[in-house]
């Protein structure tokens, strides 16, 4: 089987993205994957704001922003099928904005089905609200903001959800899925080093990227022993 198509400065990019977040305590001795259960998103049957207001303060919580206030919103404008950019889900599925007191947070009520691409698009936006609580000065500055607020969906434990939302809903993001399988392999080897299972229930394309990801892994253990070191004495 052919290996994972990373490159180098990608690679690094990721690696001390995740010293970024250690730094930031994004990540910390206590995260966990976070995987897309009704008990870790807890959301009731009725109109689509409703539903998308309780899975954005679901999201705060497990961010530790809950006091943070946040408001959804419909995304106003064309049907989807007139809207869709490849590459762009993100900026296609929703918005994030702030005044400084308070976040809108606007979606496609079209999506809604799609309940993981849909989740998923409501991670980024929250992230894009967790990031501009900090100096947005993380690797690759911030330019790169879009594409750390992805990677940093999958520092904090929502990476399963990112890949499997990508998959649903049929394009891929701000990173490449690739990207996405090395840095959750390292967020895996990072809070999980004990486990056997590198797959947590993805669908067979994105684990088979996983596993590969955490084999090239092993040509970098001298950043994961450094990561390690980093995020425990933050503990």
């Amino acid at each position: 089987m052919f290996g994972l198509r990373i490159d180098e400065d990608t690679q690094d990019w990721v690696i001390d993205s995740f010293f970024w977040a250690i730094d930031n305590h994004l990540i910390t001795p206590g995260t966990r994957a976070i995987h897309a259960t009704k008990s870790n998103f807890p959301a009731p049957n009725g109109p689509h704001q409703e539903v998308a207001q309780a899975l954005i303060h679901a999201i705060q919580k497990h961010l530790g922003i809950e006091n943070q206030d946040i408001v959804a919103a419909p995304l106003n404008g064309l049907p989807a099928e007139y809207r869709h950019q490849y590459g762009q889900m993100s900026s296609v599925g929703g918005t994030w904005q702030s005044d400084g007191t308070q976040a809108l947070i606007t979606y496609d009520p079209e999506t809604i089905t799609q309940r993981r691409a849909f989740l998923s698009t409501l991670v980024h936006e929250v992230m894009h609200h967790r990031l501009h609580m900090t100096a947005l000065d993380m690797p690759g500055g911030p330019e790169a903001e879009e594409l750390s607020t992805d990677l940093h969906c999958i520092t904090t434990g929502f990476g399963a959800l990112q890949m499997q939302g990508a998959e649903e809903a049929g394009w891929q993001g701000y990173l490449r899925q690739e990207t996405r399988a090395f840095a959750y392999a390292v967020f895996l080897l990072l809070t999980e080093p004990d486990s056997n299972t590198r797959d947590n229930g993805l669908p067979s394309r994105s684990s088979r990227l996983v596993k590969k990801a955490s084999k090239l892994l092993r040509n970098r253990q001298d950043d994961m022993h450094d990561l390690r070191d980093a995020l425990h004495s933050k503990g």
